[in-house]
């Protein structure tokens, strides 16, 4: 029981940390959120590596672990985190977590190709019920966008295309991104315990190593954004408000600090099949959340397609 319950805070961290992040988005773009949370991450995974004394442990593993786990920060971190958080500015917490919790089914079918793992009949019921759930969801925003005054077709079209089809693409890139990552890292933790001779810390050093990578990227791509954007642009600048940089802090300690571990945490102690399910359920969490502070709403059609992409990812994990 305790192991399910870690796992339920580990959700709500990762919930209550994009819900902050959503209220950042004025002063903040995608890939400095990502940048800011990473860099916190960084720093927090370096001292507790530090503090427990397994710091040097990152010298003993070969030169490959290092490159797949830079391959599974590039895809999960990088890609990933940024394409989720491109959505999320358009499509809303809720929308664009029901979307991208479907990396569950991606990664059974990555496991199947690059694991050998064993298909199962059930991943086609699967398929339908989550593409019936996207469907629903796009059709929902269709709806509500085009209920807003209009002043041309084109402009009906610019709306369809710009926010409700490319951030759907982005939920679903930074889905496959997570899942891709977590192949990765699956194996790798996998072989940095056989190499070390030991559990539970495996975790802590692939982040060790993982982080900083991912942080070298992220600090290139803002130094691009800010130097491709306008010098009155307050959004690409490093010039926050107080308000902003504490809401920032906030939830990058709560979903990147405290959250890595609690998810680490959880799957070691309930089973990774538990921490999916529950992190499938994601977007019903963040329902009153997302109302209470960031005043979303949803349609009853949205929320049937939030329901239908959630039946769809525990048919795949059950």
């Amino acid at each position: 029981m305790a192991g399910e319950i870690i796992a339920i805070f580990a959700v709500l961290t990762f919930v209550v940390s994009n819900v902050l992040f959503r209220k950042t988005e004025r002063d903040a773009s995608p890939v400095f959120i990502n940048f800011f949370r990473t860099a916190i991450g960084t720093l927090t995974f370096i001292v507790v590596a530090v503090v427990l004394g397994i710091f040097t442990y990152i010298f003993l593993l070969p030169w490959i672990l290092w490159f797949l786990l830079f391959l599974s920060f590039l895809f999960g971190q990088v890609m990933g985190d940024t394409a989720y958080f491109k959505a999320q500015k358009e499509l809303g917490t809720t929308v664009t977590l029901a979307i991208s919790m479907t990396f569950p089914l991606f990664t059974v079918i990555l496991s199947i190709i690059f694991l050998n793992s064993a298909f199962e009949p059930k991943m086609i019921l699967s398929i339908i019920l989550i593409g019936i759930g996207i469907i629903v969801i796009g059709k929902s925003k269709i709806n509500s966008e085009n209920k807003k005054p209009l002043d041309s077709e084109i402009q009906t079209q610019k709306i369809i295309s710009y926010t409700l089809f490319k951030p759907i693409v982005y939920a679903l890139i930074a889905s496959l991104g997570w899942a891709i990552g977590l192949v990765i890292i699956n194996y790798v933790t996998k072989q940095i315990d056989q190499i070390l001779i030991t559990e539970g810390i495996s975790s802590i050093i692939s982040n060790v190593i993982r982080f900083p990578f991912a942080l070298s990227i992220l600090l290139l791509m803002v130094w691009r954004e800010n130097r491709n954007s306008n010098n009155a642009q307050h959004l690409y600048s490093f010039k926050k408000s107080s308000k902003t940089w504490l809401l920032l802090l906030i939830a990058s300690i709560i979903g990147t600090s405290v959250g890595a571990y609690l998810y680490t945490e959880a799957a070691r102690t309930a089973g990774p099949i538990v921490m999916s399910l529950l992190a499938s359920a994601s977007p019903l969490f963040s329902l009153p959340l997302t109302y209470w502070l960031n005043k979303e709403r949803i349609t009853k059609y949205g929320f049937l397609g939030v329901v239908s992409t959630i039946l769809g990812v525990i048919v795949v994990v059950i």
